[in-house]
């Protein structure tokens, strides 16, 4: 009995001495071109010197543009480190959302970074990253002293005549609508996240859910002016994105965040974009 092989595909049996020799070689050649095929994109980056990344500007302060066009925020000088850990040159193409897995999948960026949270739904597309941000839902309502008494939790908001503003779609949205966690409250739904906040302090809304980073942002900006609801609830990790046959880039980004870390790179990041203001007068050069 002899085993036949179609052309581009792994032989499946080499059951006489006869064909033993032709299996053989047929095998070699397959791997061959099967090794040739899934060269590691680690291995391509290296080779090119170019990192390239996806990332949607404007979801301060984890990925933005200055008015020139340089990238600044977390998540752009997380991938400048990962680049010169590398020893590569880091481009980020700025990519709608909607269009951001996408251009992963069709080769048009090596990774995302882009405040992208871990899902079951996302995993059957990509690989992520360990977390490298834990990502809680807040709750902020005007800085008053009723409002520091009267709530504390997000059950305090399960009241009729409450308006809460969020964001279409966002996160925060599918909570509260796969949850019913307010069905007693009013939701005010908005387009664009500046217009949350302003419901807020313009009195059209007694308070607006959105992500930590966003919110904590929030109040910076408008001091004294917002109150950010001490327990937070729910959320997410956000995590770097990757094609699921990268797994050795995975592997390598996992190992530079722990060095990143160790070596003090990671709390230097995250006080400058968390706990300061300073990068804000970047935006205007």
């Amino acid at each position: 009995m002899t085993s036949s092989t179609s052309s581009g595909l792994r032989p499946t049996a080499c059951r006489t001495l006869i064909t033993f020799a032709l299996c053989a070689l047929s095998s070699i050649v397959y791997l061959s071109k099967s090794n040739a095929a899934e060269k590691s994109i680690l291995e391509t980056i290296k080779k090119d010197g170019i990192l390239k990344v996806c990332s949607e500007s404007g979801y301060l302060p984890l990925e933005m543009k200055t008015a020139s066009g340089k990238w600044i925020g977390f998540d752009p000088e997380m991938m400048e480190a990962f680049a010169k850990h590398l020893g590569v040159k880091l481009i980020i193409s700025d990519t709608k959302w909607d269009g951001i897995i996408p251009s992963l999948l069709t080769g048009k960026c090596d990774m995302i970074a882009s405040s992208m949270a871990k899902t079951k739904e996302r995993e059957k597309a990509v690989t992520f990253s360990d977390p490298y941000y834990d990502n809680k839902f807040l709750i902020a309502v005007k800085d008053t002293p009723d409002n520091r008494k009267n709530y504390k939790s997000l059950e305090d908001f399960n009241k009729s005549g409450i308006k809460i503003a969020v964001k279409t779609g966002s996160a925060p949205d599918l909570y509260l609508q796969d949850t019913k966690s307010l069905k007693k409250a009013q939701i005010m739904r908005f387009d664009a996240d500046a217009d949350t906040v302003n419901a807020v302090l313009g009195g059209r809304s007694n308070a607006f859910i959105y992500d930590t980073p966003y919110v904590k942002l929030a109040a910076l900006n408008n001091p004294g002016k917002i109150y950010i609801v001490p327990q937070g609830f729910n959320g997410d990790q956000f995590s770097v994105a990757m094609r699921k046959k990268d797994q050795e880039l995975a592997i390598s980004f996992n190992e530079f965040l722990v060095e990143w870390k160790k070596i003090g790179g990671y709390d230097k990041a995250m006080k400058y974009y968390f706990d300061s203001q300073e990068w804000l007068t970047l935006l205007d050069k």
